[in-house]
């Protein structure tokens, strides 16, 4: 399927959600084309060394809710509903770039992982405990998981402030074990 594709400096991960400011002709263009047919866009990681700027990887997004903020710029909250892989990017006129995406499985570990927290109550309880100290994150996830790991690990990877590139690293390239270990050294300070 074909796809409008916004890239930038975000990471996200399935059942994520982010509130994006749009201001730029060609994204407010992709909006609407996004509303009017009910087909969501991509949302992707911007590189630099890349054609396009764009990942080989992305979130297909759909739009949940739109509202101004008060200098008049759109506000629209998504929500991220399956990764996918981007192929044959190109560039309309607008500049608003466009590929052909597919559904992928990665990161393995988010559909195949054990959901039960078990040992992990930690990262468990210091999750609740951000969104309960956060009210625009509390009011921007209509739907959380706190019980499965696997939703908690993809949150935190999406707080927590450090590259896009160490995060695509944990997402993609490293097992859930090493994963759960790092979230535990940087959340907890623990050793596991």
């Amino acid at each position: 399927m074909k796809r409008a594709i916004f890239p930038l400096p975000i990471f996200m991960l399935p059942e994520g959600f982010t509130r994006l400011r749009i201001f730029e002709p060609r994204y407010l263009n992709m909006v609407k084309t996004a509303l009017k047919n009910n087909s969501g866009f991509v949302l992707c990681t911007f590189e630099h060394d890349t054609p396009f700027n764009i990942s080989a990887q992305g979130c297909l997004v759909d739009i949940i809710d739109f509202d101004q903020d008060d200098n008049d710029v759109l506000l629209i909250d998504v929500f991220a509903s399956q990764n996918v892989q981007i192929n044959d990017v190109y560039q309309d006129e607008d500049e608003l770039r466009h590929g052909l995406v597919s559904p992928c499985n990665t990161p393995y570990w988010y559909k195949d992982s054990n959901n039960d927290i078990g040992d992990h109550y930690l990262l468990h309880d210091a999750l609740k405990n951000v969104f309960a100290g956060n009210p625009e994150l509390n009011l921007l996830y209509k739907k959380t998981h706190f019980d499965k790991l696997p939703w908690i690990a993809a949150r935190w990877l999406e707080l927590l402030p450090i590259s896009i590139e160490k995060k695509q690293q944990l997402a993609f390239e490293t097992n859930f074990d090493n994963l759960l270990s790092f979230l535990h050294t940087v959340i907890n300070n623990e050793f596991a």
